[in-house]
Order: structure tokens, then sequence, then C-alpha cells
């Protein structure tokens, strides 16, 4: 017969608390250096993502496979979210590099440093910044030997808060490139999509000229 440990289980639990406040706390952070970066000011997005934003934590396993190249852990895609916040025990993110080769871009391993967290731009913030800021493409690759834990956390504007273009980053020169969106409008196009074909909710929200 199995037992659980509740005091190890009680322990992990606050463990896991402390941390989800930590990067939540985090996040405002950077969300407050990206608004000034774009000369909105720190505290452009704080109001919105602090009293009614919504943070999601995902607690994804990858198993060892056998024949790494023949799966994958997660399909490319980008996240619907302003920044993810990313702790892993191994590699296997990869990210698409839109500057190589020209520009035609291609896939650039993620180096695994001990004790970093990684940050992901996401859709949000790419329509926030009028483009200036581009989402993160990604996907996850499997290890032939070891098990892959990722924990990530995603922020961003409740689920009907819609995300648009700034005003003040919009002039004769740079229009809108982007329709307003929230996570619930993004949940609709799951529902009618496929992302494991390549499908993204941020080319849905560009204007073309």
């Amino acid at each position: 017969m199995d037992f659980i440990n509740w005091t190890a289980l009680a322990l992990a639990r606050e463990k896991i608390g402390k941390f989800c406040e930590e990067v939540r706390i985090l996040s405002l952070e950077i969300m407050g250096a990206i608004t000034e970066s774009l000369g909105l000011g720190r505290d452009y997005m704080s109001s919105r993502m602090s009293e009614n934003g919504m943070q999601v934590m995902a607690v994804n396993c990858y198993p060892p496979c056998p024949d790494p190249k023949t799966a994958l852990g997660l399909p490319p895609h980008s996240d619907y979210s302003c920044i993810t916040i990313l702790l892993q025990n191994l590699t296997g993110l990869e990210i698409f590099d839109l500057t190589a080769h020209g520009g035609s871009g291609r896939w650039v391993h993620v180096p695994e440093v001990k004790g970093v967290l990684k940050v992901h731009i996401g859709d949000h913030v790419e329509v926030l910044s009028n483009g200036l800021y581009k989402s993160v493409l990604h996907k996850v690759t499997l290890n032939e030997e070891k098990t892959r834990i990722s924990l990530a956390s995603l922020h961003s504007l409740g689920m009907d808060d819609k995300m648009s273009v700034p005003c003040q980053l919009v002039n004769d020169e740079n229009p809108v490139r982007y329709r307003e969106s929230s996570f619930n409008d993004f949940l609709g196009f799951l529902v009618k999509n496929d992302i494991s074909q390549g499908d993204r909710f941020i080319d849905t929200l560009r204007i073309k000229d």
C-alpha cells in the first residue's frame, strides 16, 4: 500500500505558491520596463495586470523519447499572453530567429543555464507595441534519455479585457497594424483552428496594408 507524505505535499504546495507570487511580481516589473521603453511609462499596464489580469501556471512533463527526431513535445506556437516566465530542468526549448539567413529565419536551441528564468514576449505585447516587439515563436523538442519538466507562468490581461495599440504609438508614418482582441477571442480561435498545423492567432490580428 502506498502512503502519501502529507508533510512533503504541504511543503511543495507552499513552495509553488511562493514561486507563483514572486514571478507575478517579476512579470509586473518586466512589463513596466517594456512599456517604459515604448514611451508609455512604467505604470501603463500595471493596474490592468495586477488587479484584473490573469496568471496561468502550466507544469509540463516530457518523458524520454527513443527517437526525438520523430516527435515534438510542443509544436511551434507563440503564447497569447503579455509575457511567459519559464523554469526548466533540461534543454529542449527552441525559438525561431527571424533575423537569421537574411530574414528567412532558423530554429535556435536555447542553452540551459541553471537557476535562470527564461522570458518570452507574447502576442499581447506585439499588439501593444504595434509590432515593435515580436512575440516569440517557439517549440519543445524531446530528450532521448531524460525527462524534461518545465514550469511556465503566463501573464496576461483579464479574459474579456481587450489589448489594443495605444494612440501614443500611432501617427501618419505608423498606422495601427493590429486589431484589438481578448483572451476569450483567442480561445474562440483555438476551437476553430489547429495550432499544430502552424495556425497562429497573431496572424489574424495583423492589419494588411
